[in-house]
């Protein structure tokens, strides 16, 4: 997203384009969204309720380049089967003589009330958009969560960090426990979880940028889980001696401890802590 707002700005025009993406994994529900000045999506739930999900976000392309503010915050979000997941524009929810919150109140409504199916949905409120008249574009996505769970075997999870983040680092800890749920590894969720935690607060605190936090499954046997945080510094983690009434220094204890295997690689300028666990 930073990267585009830097090109349409580069362009040398003075247009801007408002922009929500998304990054969806059917099997597990977990739906990793990025906002550019866009309305904030909705979803509708099994028995038809229909509520907006706030999505923290950035401004729209090219005005961030512009002003020097490219952060785009990830939200993660998990869709259950049977939820349906909408994106549209905002030329779906303006209504003239009335605010943006109205207009959202007036399309959750119409969410509610309208067809179960897709499809149908989908041309309900093509029709009730065209008949209220309008000037702007209008474009809509409906995404629907088929199915129960399904334990799985491939795939990866990323998401990075920034400093001074904590809705990031909930974020992160959100997208922990969902891979630990779609990989059928609850057996070892709490030492996960711990141990992710730690390389995480680690990278935060002792380096100057953010952390890239991944989590892989690699195949067996033993089927193993694999956890990576990098950041940008290429100073190497050391263990210290905490000592009876320290407060810090234990980090990489329980790592070695609670993980099977851990190790540190060189990337680039900077270093990727990794440690993995044999599951079940």
């Amino acid at each position: 997203m930073a990267r585009a707002s830097v090109f349409l700005h580069e362009l040398d025009t003075e247009r801007f384009a408002t922009c929500t993406y998304a990054e969806v994994d059917p099997v597990t529900g977990v739906v990793q969204v990025v906002r550019a000045g866009h309305v904030d999506p909705l979803i509708r739930d099994v028995d038809g309720r229909c509520r907006r999900i706030p999505v923290e976000g950035g401004l729209p392309l090219g005005l961030s380049a512009e002003f020097g503010r490219l952060g785009y915050p990830v939200t993660t979000l998990e869709l259950d089967p049977g939820q349906t997941l909408l994106l549209y524009t905002d030329g779906l929810v303006e209504k003239p003589g009335a605010d943006l919150d109205e207009g959202l109140q007036w399309l959750s409504s119409l969410v509610r009330r309208g067809p179960a199916d897709l499809q149908e949905l989908a041309d309900h409120l093509c029709d009730v958009v065209a008949d209220r008249g309008g000037e702007d574009d209008v474009a809509i996505l409906l995404l629907r969560r088929h199915g129960g769970y399904h334990p799985r075997d491939t795939g990866r999870f990323q998401q990075h960090v920034a400093q001074s983040d904590p809705e990031a680092l909930s974020s992160a800890r959100h997208m922990i426990r969902a891979a630990v749920r779609a990989w059928d590894a609850e057996d070892r969720a709490d030492e996960i979880e711990l141990v992710a935690d730690e390389l995480m607060t680690n990278a935060l605190m002792h380096t100057d940028g953010g952390a890239i936090v991944t989590l892989r499954i690699l195949a067996g046997p033993p089927r193993r889980l694999r956890v990576e945080v990098e950041d940008r510094s290429s100073a190497l983690p050391r263990r210290r001696e905490a000592g009876e009434a320290g407060v810090s220094g234990r980090g990489l204890l329980l790592v070695d401890q609670l993980s099977d295997a851990w190790g540190v690689e060189s990337r680039g300028g900077g270093k990727c802590v990794w440690c993995e666990f044999t599951t079940l």
